[in-house]
């Protein structure tokens, strides 16, 4: 074994990578049992309550609102994983939406317009990509340039007003509005872009190779591993992942907005780590991000029929979110018993 490992030196990298992924299992369910004691807990607050919350009719709302945010957070959780960080999503998922509510507005064929709009992400996460690993500047600072940069280009596009459009297209109420038997079609993306993300992070070499980078690059690097590569197809993942959410929320208010990506940072990041994903990389699940993503969507639809105001609204999200991170996060005894003696 060890002389394959000194011919194919990617052997290594791949041993100990198939090591985490033996231990994935209780792992995931280790840094989900947070997340599922708080859902426990949130459905029991809401029965209280706000007992409307379990009309079908909201429950598909909510669950139709939580999938635009949902995609993007599939393709954060890889950036997460490998390590890195994506500020840039708002900014791509609004540029994609004037683009797309453009080209539509201007009889751009439906098939074109969606094609473009999915290159769009492709090559703003491959931008960051090169800049991440090229050019050796830190994820953080990066996608914080590239959102600027998208940021300015979606409000150039547009002139800084929002672009409306119609359609009788029937794919296009299927991605914004309509169901499928009964499922909304923006849930039906987001589950099918989970299980396929759940997929390649559990049982493809790529996938085992991100968790790898995520947990030490040099030694992934070390060990054969194509990192350069592998953290530009990360990238390419969020940004893809970032253009099909941009054309979901596009679709189903019919217009595209250049302010409309605000939120979707936060919220994605937000999702990804609530659901148990270390920011440091290495340790985290799709399985989680879904959790995540839904976890948020029902304390935004529980504080809406309890009437909170908006700006209490975002003070109580925020809440959530470090109390939630900071009961998922592993060792936290530990941390504050160290903290409180250096005091």
């Amino acid at each position: 074994m060890k002389n394959e490992a000194k011919m194919n030196p990617e052997v290594t990298i791949i041993e100990k990578a198939d090591v985490v992924s033996n231990r994935m299992t209780p792992q995931v369910i280790q840094d989900n049992k947070v997340s599922v004691i708080l859902f426990i807990l949130l459905f029991i607050i809401t029965a209280i309550l706000a007992p409307e919350f379990y009309n079908m009719q909201n429950i598909i709302n909510v669950t139709r609102q939580a999938s635009v945010i949902g995609v993007v957070s599939v393709g954060m959780t890889f950036v997460i994983l490998a390590g890195g960080i994506d500020l840039s999503v708002g900014a791509i998922f609004v540029v994609v939406g004037v683009s797309f509510a453009s080209m539509i507005k201007q009889g751009v064929p439906l098939s074109a317009a969606i094609l473009f709009s999915l290159i769009i992400g492709i090559i703003g996460g491959f931008i960051n990509g090169i800049g991440v690993t090229f050019f050796g500047i830190q994820p953080f600072i990066m996608t914080l340039g590239t959102m600027a940069v998208g940021n300015g280009v979606a409000l150039l596009i547009s002139n800084g007003t929002p672009i409306s459009f119609k359609s009788e297209s029937s794919i296009i109420n299927l991605l914004g509005n309509g169901a499928i038997a009964g499922v909304p079609g923006p849930v039906i993306i987001f589950i099918l872009s989970a299980v396929v993300a759940g997929i390649v992070l559990r049982f493809l070499y790529f996938g085992r190779f991100v968790y790898g980078i995520g947990g030490s690059l040099e030694a992934a690097r070390l060990s054969g591993v194509r990192t350069t590569r592998i953290l530009i197809v990360v990238y390419i993942i969020s940004g893809l992942c970032t253009a099909i959410a941009g054309i979901i929320g596009t679709s189903r208010l019919f217009v595209g907005s250049p302010t409309a990506g605000g939120s979707i940072m936060l919220d994605s990041i937000a999702a990804v780590v609530i659901g148990g994903t270390s920011l440091m990389g290495g340790r985290g699940s799709i399985l989680g991000t879904v959790a995540g993503v839904f976890l948020l969507a029902m304390v935004a639809n529980l504080l809406n029929l309890l009437g909170v105001p908006p700006f209490n609204q975002q003070i109580a999200k925020g809440v959530i979110i470090i109390a939630a991170i900071l009961f998922t996060s592993q060792g936290l005894r530990q941390r504050i018993k160290q903290q409180w003696s250096g005091l």
